[in-house]
């Protein structure tokens, strides 16, 4: 479900105005009209009640209403523009977070898209071994602001209550800086390195769930110890061999699909 997302704002008292790329969205595609009133998250997953003062110079000004608090949701968001996850269901889920290492021209730009679309709270991009893509100089500001704004318009499109934030680049070996014992990694490999199942590993998974994806060119063997030493879970991707950008979604998928499903487990 469609869903706007609010851009930085002060005072909630204060009118917003909307840049063109937003009242766009707001005018063509969620089609609203001066007066509507509508729900709008902001980047903390805060639910406000919105209404359209004007449009003017192809800007729009709005006004937030009030905030709508989850107990008036009744465990559902409350509109086709509101959030698609019940707020039992939004609890139940750890918090995944995806280390992405770099990758080349438009397919980091796909991975952060599909994250976003999929409820990642957090990826971050790892310089690694083989990586081909660099973050360097004005790029590395560049670059996060249109994985960003990619970002937005992927929460707009999907209807996630998770709003998908992109932090600043790290390298490989600050992995387990990040990554903390206490919570559960895993890194996705083409070769069975361990023969165990995803379902053992989210067995009693932590508040979050660390997710790393190689690059284009893999993970170097130097790389894969360094995890194994770091108790980071190898999980295999089966005899097929994906593109990078495949994996990333792949895993994501496997991994909150068995979470969502938790529950609904029966133990043998």
């Amino acid at each position: 479900m469609k869903q706007f997302i609010l851009p930085d704002f002060g005072n909630i008292d204060s009118e917003i105005i909307l840049s063109k790329k937003e009242t766009h969205y707001l005018k063509n595609v969620l089609r609203y009209k001066t007066g509507a009133i509508f729900s709008a998250a902001d980047k903390t997953g805060n639910i406000w009640e919105a209404k359209i003062l004007r449009f003017e110079n192809k800007k729009s000004i709005i006004v937030l209403c009030r905030k709508i608090e989850p107990a008036s949701l009744d465990g559902q968001a409350q509109s086709s523009e509101g959030f698609a996850l019940d707020k039992g269901e939004r609890e139940a889920i750890p918090e995944i977070v995806l280390y992405q290492c770099l990758l080349k021209g438009k397919k980091m730009d796909l991975v952060v898209r599909q994250a976003a679309e999929a409820g990642v709270a957090t990826i971050v991009p790892v310089e690694s071994e083989f990586a081909i893509a660099k973050m360097e100089g004005k790029q590395q500001k560049e670059k996060i602001e249109r994985w960003e704004k990619i970002c937005k318009e992927a929460l707009q499109q999907s209807g996630s209550n998770i709003f998908t934030n992109v932090k600043q680049h790290i390298t490989f070996m600050q992995l387990d800086r990040f990554c903390k014992k206490t919570e559960t990694s895993v890194f996705f490999h083409q070769n069975a390195i361990e023969n165990k199942s995803l379902h053992k590993y989210l067995f009693q998974v932590a508040e979050k769930v660390n997710i790393i994806i190689g690059p284009e060119g893999g993970f170097s063997d130097k790389e894969i110890k360094f995890m194994l030493d770091n108790g980071f879970l190898p999980a295999y991707l089966g005899k097929n061999i994906l593109r990078a950008e495949t994996a990333a979604i792949y895993g994501i998928a496997a991994i909150k699909t068995i979470l969502l499903e938790k529950g609904k487990w029966i133990l043998c």
